[in-house]
């Protein structure tokens, strides 16, 4: 929100006010400087309202299924609160709060409510002693690394039986997004060192259910930003993680394995030209690879990807005759911004599997409107 354009109107309606009821002043229809202060630092206090409408027609081909599908849907639509404010000299206190959706009356079980519609719900501390923050958010890890998986405006494919599935795969990691306390350094010459940790009490829902087993992992990354480089190393330690996927007896295996997960990226973001590549591996779980390139012409973005994901339980899980299944995808978007709100996009998708993951091709062209 255009927060000086509102302290203007708030101190232009007062001043009326202020006139009409203060018999002390004559001939001066504005407010004081203390005044118009005080209004502002009301103002200041007052959180930000910001978020993202996106609509897209999206065109879903599926190799082996009974013809191709066509439909309009919502596509990443997301409203939030956010602000921060001084506590004391050099120390800001921050939060922020964000929904993909809007809860109802027919969300009966409050656990669930929160786990499909929080985006992001945390508070922290941010000074000269770095930044430590404490609620849901991506894990430092997630920020850090996966920077492919996260980049395109088609995120989701909805998939038959109204489910969405990722089309950009993420790491072999399963540090989750809830219950996280994070920490980032000041930096040290271009060098900080980022720190996540999840509390999976005894307390915590998914832990009494027996989903999740009492654990604390955590994940460690070093990033360096000289001049227009990233470059990150990071690694998360899966303590207690569940595995997508696996059977019980097979998540039992992994779960007492305890492999870690070990990742890097590095991004050069130029004036125009922007090229990220990223790894990540897990040993006997998975691995990740990812190239994406974008070039900036005006108001006008082109970008492709490829990915290719190595999954090392598909045979144990599907009865595949491999050792493993590997997927690529294929991305490429075209994006127009209108303003610098508003923007449309045609983005075409292509993924291929060695094993029995059927082929699939998407097209989707949408418009998004941020504010």
């Amino acid at each position: 929100m255009k927060r000086k354009g509102i302290v203007l109107a708030l101190a232009a309606l007062a001043a009326g006010g202020v006139q009409a009821q203060d018999s002390g002043r004559s001939g001066d229809s504005e407010l004081t400087l203390a005044e118009v202060d005080a209004l502002t630092h009301r103002l200041d206090m007052m959180p930000e309202i910001y978020g993202q409408l996106g609509l897209v027609m999206e065109h879903r081909d599926t190799d082996g299924a009974r013809g191709s599908e066509t439909a309009f849907r919502d596509s990443n639509s997301w409203i939030g609160l956010r602000n921060r404010t001084e506590l004391m000299p050099g120390t800001e206190g921050f939060f922020r709060a964000e929904w993909r959706s809007i809860p109802t009356r027919a969300d009966e079980d409050r656990n669930r409510m929160f786990d499909e519609h929080v985006e992001y719900a945390y508070i922290g501390l941010e000074g000269d002693f770095g930044r430590i923050w404490g609620g849901v958010d991506d894990t430092v890890y997630e920020q850090q690394l996966d920077h492919v998986a996260n980049f395109f405006e088609g995120e989701f494919r909805h998939e038959d039986g109204g489910r969405d599935t990722r089309r950009h795969p993420l790491g072999p990691y399963t540090t989750g997004r809830d219950r996280l306390v994070q920490y980032t350094t000041p930096s040290w010459g271009d060098l900080r060192l980022h720190a996540a940790v999840q509390l999976n009490e005894d307390g915590s829902p998914e832990v009494g259910n027996d989903q999740e087993k009492e654990s604390r992992p955590y994940q460690a990354v070093l990033s360096y930003t000289p001049g227009n480089w990233e470059w990150a190393l990071g690694m998360d330690s899966n303590d207690g993680g569940d595995v997508l996927g696996a059977n019980p007896s097979e998540r039992e295996r992994l779960q007492a394995g305890n492999e870690n997960t070990y990742g890097g990226r590095m991004t050069y973001e130029g004036e125009r030209w922007h090229f990220t590549a990223q790894y990540q591996h897990r040993k006997d779980i998975a691995s990740v690879a990812a190239l994406l390139t974008s070039y900036r012409i005006g108001p006008n973005r082109f970008s492709v990807s490829w990915e290719r994901e190595r999954d090392e339980l598909a045979q144990e899980v599907s009865g595949g005759d491999l050792d493993s299944e590997t997927t690529n995808a294929y991305t490429a978007q075209v994006m127009h911004d209108l303003t610098e709100s508003m923007a449309v996009y045609v983005e075409g998708y292509k993924a291929s599997s060695n094993e029995q993951t059927p082929d699939r091709f998407d097209l989707m062209v949408g418009a998004r409107y941020r504010f």
